[in-house]
């Protein structure tokens, strides 16, 4: 009997392990293979970012890009205009401005001027090629190139000496020091008046002429060439310093017709005229001094 109640008890302990495994076996879960909504959302979040980084290093690339062709055509024009410098015979102080034939963006600009080198302190002339592109952020960006022409002889020195200070007395009326002077006088910013000098405002010496400021300030810093020579007319001194602007060929109509046809007109009366109408107040021996000048200049 205690035999038989033994192995009964172990039939039993043996049928509870096997139903306790089954319950086990039914619980365990299979592996999914699926994304939850959490983990969908941080993979979109993701890769949002990882794209915005992608394409914001297409965009500055491309930007990039653009300033550099920029920049590339700036010094070719600034390039050309040098050369352009370089295969002339003789030169002269002067300014010469305008906008790219080939590239309608970009403004240039070339000067003849004086300077000391620092070595001895003997004055030379130099050539300076510049060319304005604005860049992708839109500011302003300037390609200059510089190149020194020739060393001036003491007999030339004292000749120019002589040139600027008698524009300088013929002037000295008009003249104002400082950029910060002028944009008072002008009531406007300081970087306006840079702007109208880049835009081919005349300058002395690096001073500012208050007619030229009023006729800037007028037109809202776009004379046209007309306003240029009626200011002329009613100033002759500064003919002096008036800039020379490259002549594209336009063909004119209308009413823009006439006014090239009257501007052509005053412009040969005043060159057929003996002498420039000088201020009344001058001396006799300024005003013969100034007149050579004039006349050597071919003004």
């Amino acid at each position: 009997m205690k035999c038989l109640s033994k192995n009964r008890r172990q039939k039993t302990e043996d049928r509870r392990q096997r139903t306790q495994n089954n319950r086990l076996s039914s619980v365990i879960r299979y592996p999914s293979y699926g994304f939850t909504l959490v983990e969908s959302m941080a993979a979109v979040t993701l890769l949002a970012f990882i794209g915005a980084g992608i394409w914001l290093i297409v965009e500055q690339c491309s930007l990039s890009a653009t300033d550099s062709t920029q920049r590339m055509r700036a010094f070719e024009i600034a390039r050309d205009n040098m050369e352009k410098l370089l295969a002339v015979t003789s030169v002269e102080e002067s300014t010469e401005y305008g906008t790219s034939e080939k590239y309608s963006d970009i403004f240039w600009q070339t000067t003849i001027e004086t300077f000391y080198q620092p070595v001895d302190s003997r004055m030379w002339i130099r050539a300076v090629a510049s060319a304005d592109y604005t860049d992708s952020a839109g500011q302003t960006q300037t390609i200059s190139l510089t190149q020194w022409l020739t060393e001036l002889t003491d007999e030339q020195v004292n000749e120019l000496a002589d040139r600027k200070a008698l524009l300088e007395k013929l002037l000295e009326e008009h003249l104002i020091d400082t950029v910060e002077l002028a944009a008072q006088y002008a009531g406007v910013t300081a970087d306006t008046i840079r702007a109208w000098v880049r835009n081919g405002m005349p300058t002395f010496e690096k001073t500012y002429i208050k007619p030229w400021l009023d006729l800037y300030l007028r037109t809202n810093g776009q004379p046209t060439d007309l306003d240029k020579e009626r200011l002329i007319a009613e100033y002759p001194e500064l003919s002096a310093t008036a800039l020379k602007k490259n002549q594209q060929t336009e063909s004119a109509t209308g009413t823009d017709s006439e006014s090239a046809m009257d501007a052509a007109t005053e412009t040969q009366t005043s060159n057929d005229s003996d002498s420039i109408e000088l201020p009344d107040n001058l001396d006799p021996a300024t005003r013969e001094q100034l007149e050579s000048l004039f006349e050597n200049r071919g003004l």
